[in-house]
């Protein structure tokens, strides 16, 4: 649905481009999307092939030309940039105008909301010539399909502070030192403006808007709605750009003279006009706030460097020390545990009984992962025991790799990994029971066995026994094997092998 203007504010989009057809349909469609419906679009074709480009806009935006809202200026040979954007500032007649690059976009609501935050905020701010939302970076990459190369969207990109600046307006000195920033795709300002200030220098060959922001902001205002309804979008191969690809339209690779139009583009001194001199404290003052900004960049560098590499040694200091905390400590119990009790006798290996329980036989071959909770059998026996349910639970097995993972965000003061010891077939020797563990960093844990008991009140209680203490390593891990007696397994109630989990651990994995 689109916004019926009552005050016929016109808005003329400018959009460049240049031997781009898989931009430019998106281009010209988010301008079609917008709610608000008075505007016009001029698409000035800065060079590139006209027969490929009416190609690619017809017959899908054949309407817009019919009712005369979408113009083709065609400049052949190319102007250039800023010479395409001042082309069509000229051949249009609306009230405002917007830079749209043909491989931006916009949300629905960009020109309705900046129209009439222009003119709530008018009224108190008489020098106003414009106003802006504000961006997302978006990142987009290219895909062959079946019918043919699309450009998808990715994810986000972050952005600089200077973008997420919260002031009111943008700030021409902040601006000039690149404290405040803003791109074209945010802004729509007042045709008549933009004509006064002589719109972009058409001698830049990159960093043409910021030359001309300069200027502007030197006679008007431009006011920023917090809002995030403009869309910059980059390509995720933008890094490779080393020679101006027309797809990649990287300005910032080396083919590019930054070092030259960076400087030009900052506010220079109006040697013609020696009174001015709110001109030259503005210069003054943008190149006092740049040298101090490379100042302080210096030192930030510096010193966030040195914090890293600080960083980097405590976190290799402490794994060395960890890893040596780890062994000592698996030395001085393996030292201290008493004699194992003789074993119950067992069969000979060759006359042993089929395992009473194997994970991997009742896993079968597929694959999956799963949310976990406490009290909810897995595998038929494998339970996990906790006070307490927690989001992030989370358990992955791997029969091809004969690994079962778990990972738990916060063990706080209890929690383990159970395995019902009930109705096994049990052989007069009693139980074997074998586990294999590892993990990406060391840690200690116990394991014990658990059963039922009564204690007189309604609640049962578990009772614990026959505690033993563990070291996992992270080279190798650790092998467990507990012999489990026959008689105990017999006189008990709902017997459990139970793995006590490291205490106070966040993000435990094994």
């Amino acid at each position: 649905m689109s916004v019926q203007t009552a005050n016929k504010t016109s808005v003329g989009v400018v959009i460049r481009t240049k031997d781009r057809p898989i931009f430019v349909t998106r281009a010209l469609a988010t301008v079609q999307a917008q709610r608000y419906d008075n505007w016009q679009i001029m698409l000035v074709n800065d060079g590139g092939d006209a027969a490929t480009l009416a190609k690619a806009i017809s017959p899908r935006f054949d309407k817009l030309k019919q009712q005369g809202r979408l113009t083709v200026l065609t400049l052949n040979p190319g102007e250039g940039r800023s010479s395409a954007f001042n082309r069509g500032v000229a051949a249009l007649d609306t009230d405002f105008v917007a830079c749209l690059d043909d491989d931006d976009t916009w949300d629905p609501d960009f020109l309705s909301a900046l129209v009439a935050f222009y003119s709530d905020t008018k009224a108190t701010v008489p020098d106003l010539a414009g106003v802006a939302a504000q961006v997302t970076a978006l990142k987009e990459d290219f895909f062959d399909t079946a019918q043919g190369r699309e450009i998808r969207v990715i994810g986000e990109e972050g952005l600089p502070p200077s973008f997420r600046r919260g002031e009111f307006f943008l700030n021409p000195l902040a601006y000039a030192c690149y404290r405040q920033d803003i791109y074209p795709v945010q802004w729509i300002l007042r045709r008549d403006a933009v004509l006064q200030v002589g719109g972009f220098p058409e001698h830049f060959d990159v960093m043409e808007d910021r030359a001309f922001m300069n200027k502007f902001l030197g006679h008007f205002r431009l006011a920023i709605l917090d809002r995030k309804l403009a869309y910059h979008h980059r390509r995720a191969a933008r890094t490779k750009d080393n020679t101006r690809s027309v797809l990649m339209n990287t300005l910032d690779n080396p083919s590019y003279d930054w070092r030259l139009f960076a400087d030009l583009a900052r506010p220079a001194f109006d040697l013609g006009s020696p009174t001015n001199n709110a001109a030259v404290i503005r210069s003054f003052a943008a190149d006092l706030l740049s040298e101090l900004n490379y100042e302080t960049s210096a030192i930030w560098q510096k010193v966030d460097g040195d914090i890293r590499r600080l960083a980097e040694r405590l976190d290799s200091d402490k794994a060395e020390i960890q890893a040596a905390l780890t062994a000592l400590m698996a030395e001085l119990m393996d030292t201290a545990r008493p004699s194992p009790a003789p074993a119950a006798p067992r069969l000979p290996e060759s006359a042993a009984q089929p395992a009473a329980y194997d994970l991997w036989q009742v896993l079968g071959n597929d694959e999956c992962g799963q949310y976990i909770a406490p009290g909810v059998s897995f595998a038929e026996r494998i339970e996990l025991s906790r006070p307490y349910g927690e989001e992030g639970l989370l358990l992955h097995v791997s029969p091809a790799t004969r690994q079962l993972a778990v990972q738990i965000p916060d063990t706080r003061e209890w929690t383990a990994i159970e395995l019902r010891l009930d109705g096994l077939d049990v052989t007069p020797g009693g139980l074997r029971v074998s586990l294999q563990l590892s993990s990406t960093t060391p840690y200690l844990f116990e394991t014990a066995l658990v059963c039922r008991e009564m204690t007189g009140v309604d609640a049962p209680a578990f009772r614990f026994s026959a505690y033993e203490v563990h070291s996992c390593s992270s080279e190798v891990g650790c092998t467990v094997t507990r012999e489990i007696d026959t008689e105990w397994l017999q006189k008990s109630d709902q017997p459990k092998l139970s793995i006590i989990l490291p205490r106070q651990a966040r993000n435990f994995s094994f």
